[in-house]
């Protein structure tokens, strides 16, 4: 069993690692040309990697949904991954829900910009 203190270093661990891959990810995805890919995509890793859950049924304590389910998903069964993976799915498509409405009313301001830049001249 953890002690609180020890529960807090690990998250501290495990977000700075989590940073760091992002970081890295953020690199690696520089060069993709279309700019909604790259965000999507982007996004879509940082939600697998930040969502917690909880870890076990039992306790109080909450670890990330994505090792959650691949563990469960492993040792136990696929059943055993919908625990986390259900919650994990879900924030992702909740991302991707509200980045695909950010994309459109961006892509409506900038089109009315274009045609009022278009008239104007």
């Amino acid at each position: 069993m953890m002690t609180e203190n020890e529960y807090l270093w690990a998250w501290i661990y495990y977000v700075l690692g989590a940073g760091l891959l992002l970081a890295c990810w953020w690199y690696l995805t520089r060069r993709i040309p279309w700019m909604e890919l790259r965000h999507v995509l982007r996004l879509v890793m940082a939600v697998a990697l930040l969502v917690p859950w909880y870890t076990n049924t039992q306790q109080e304590y909450m670890s990330p949904a994505l090792l959650i389910a691949l563990v469960e998903g492993l040792f136990d069964g696929s059943p055993a991954f919908w625990r986390a993976g259900t919650p994990l799915l879900s924030a992702v498509l909740a991302a991707l829900v509200l980045s695909t409405i950010v994309f459109l009313v961006r892509w409506v301001i900038l089109r009315r910009r274009s045609s009022h830049a278009a008239t104007a001249s």
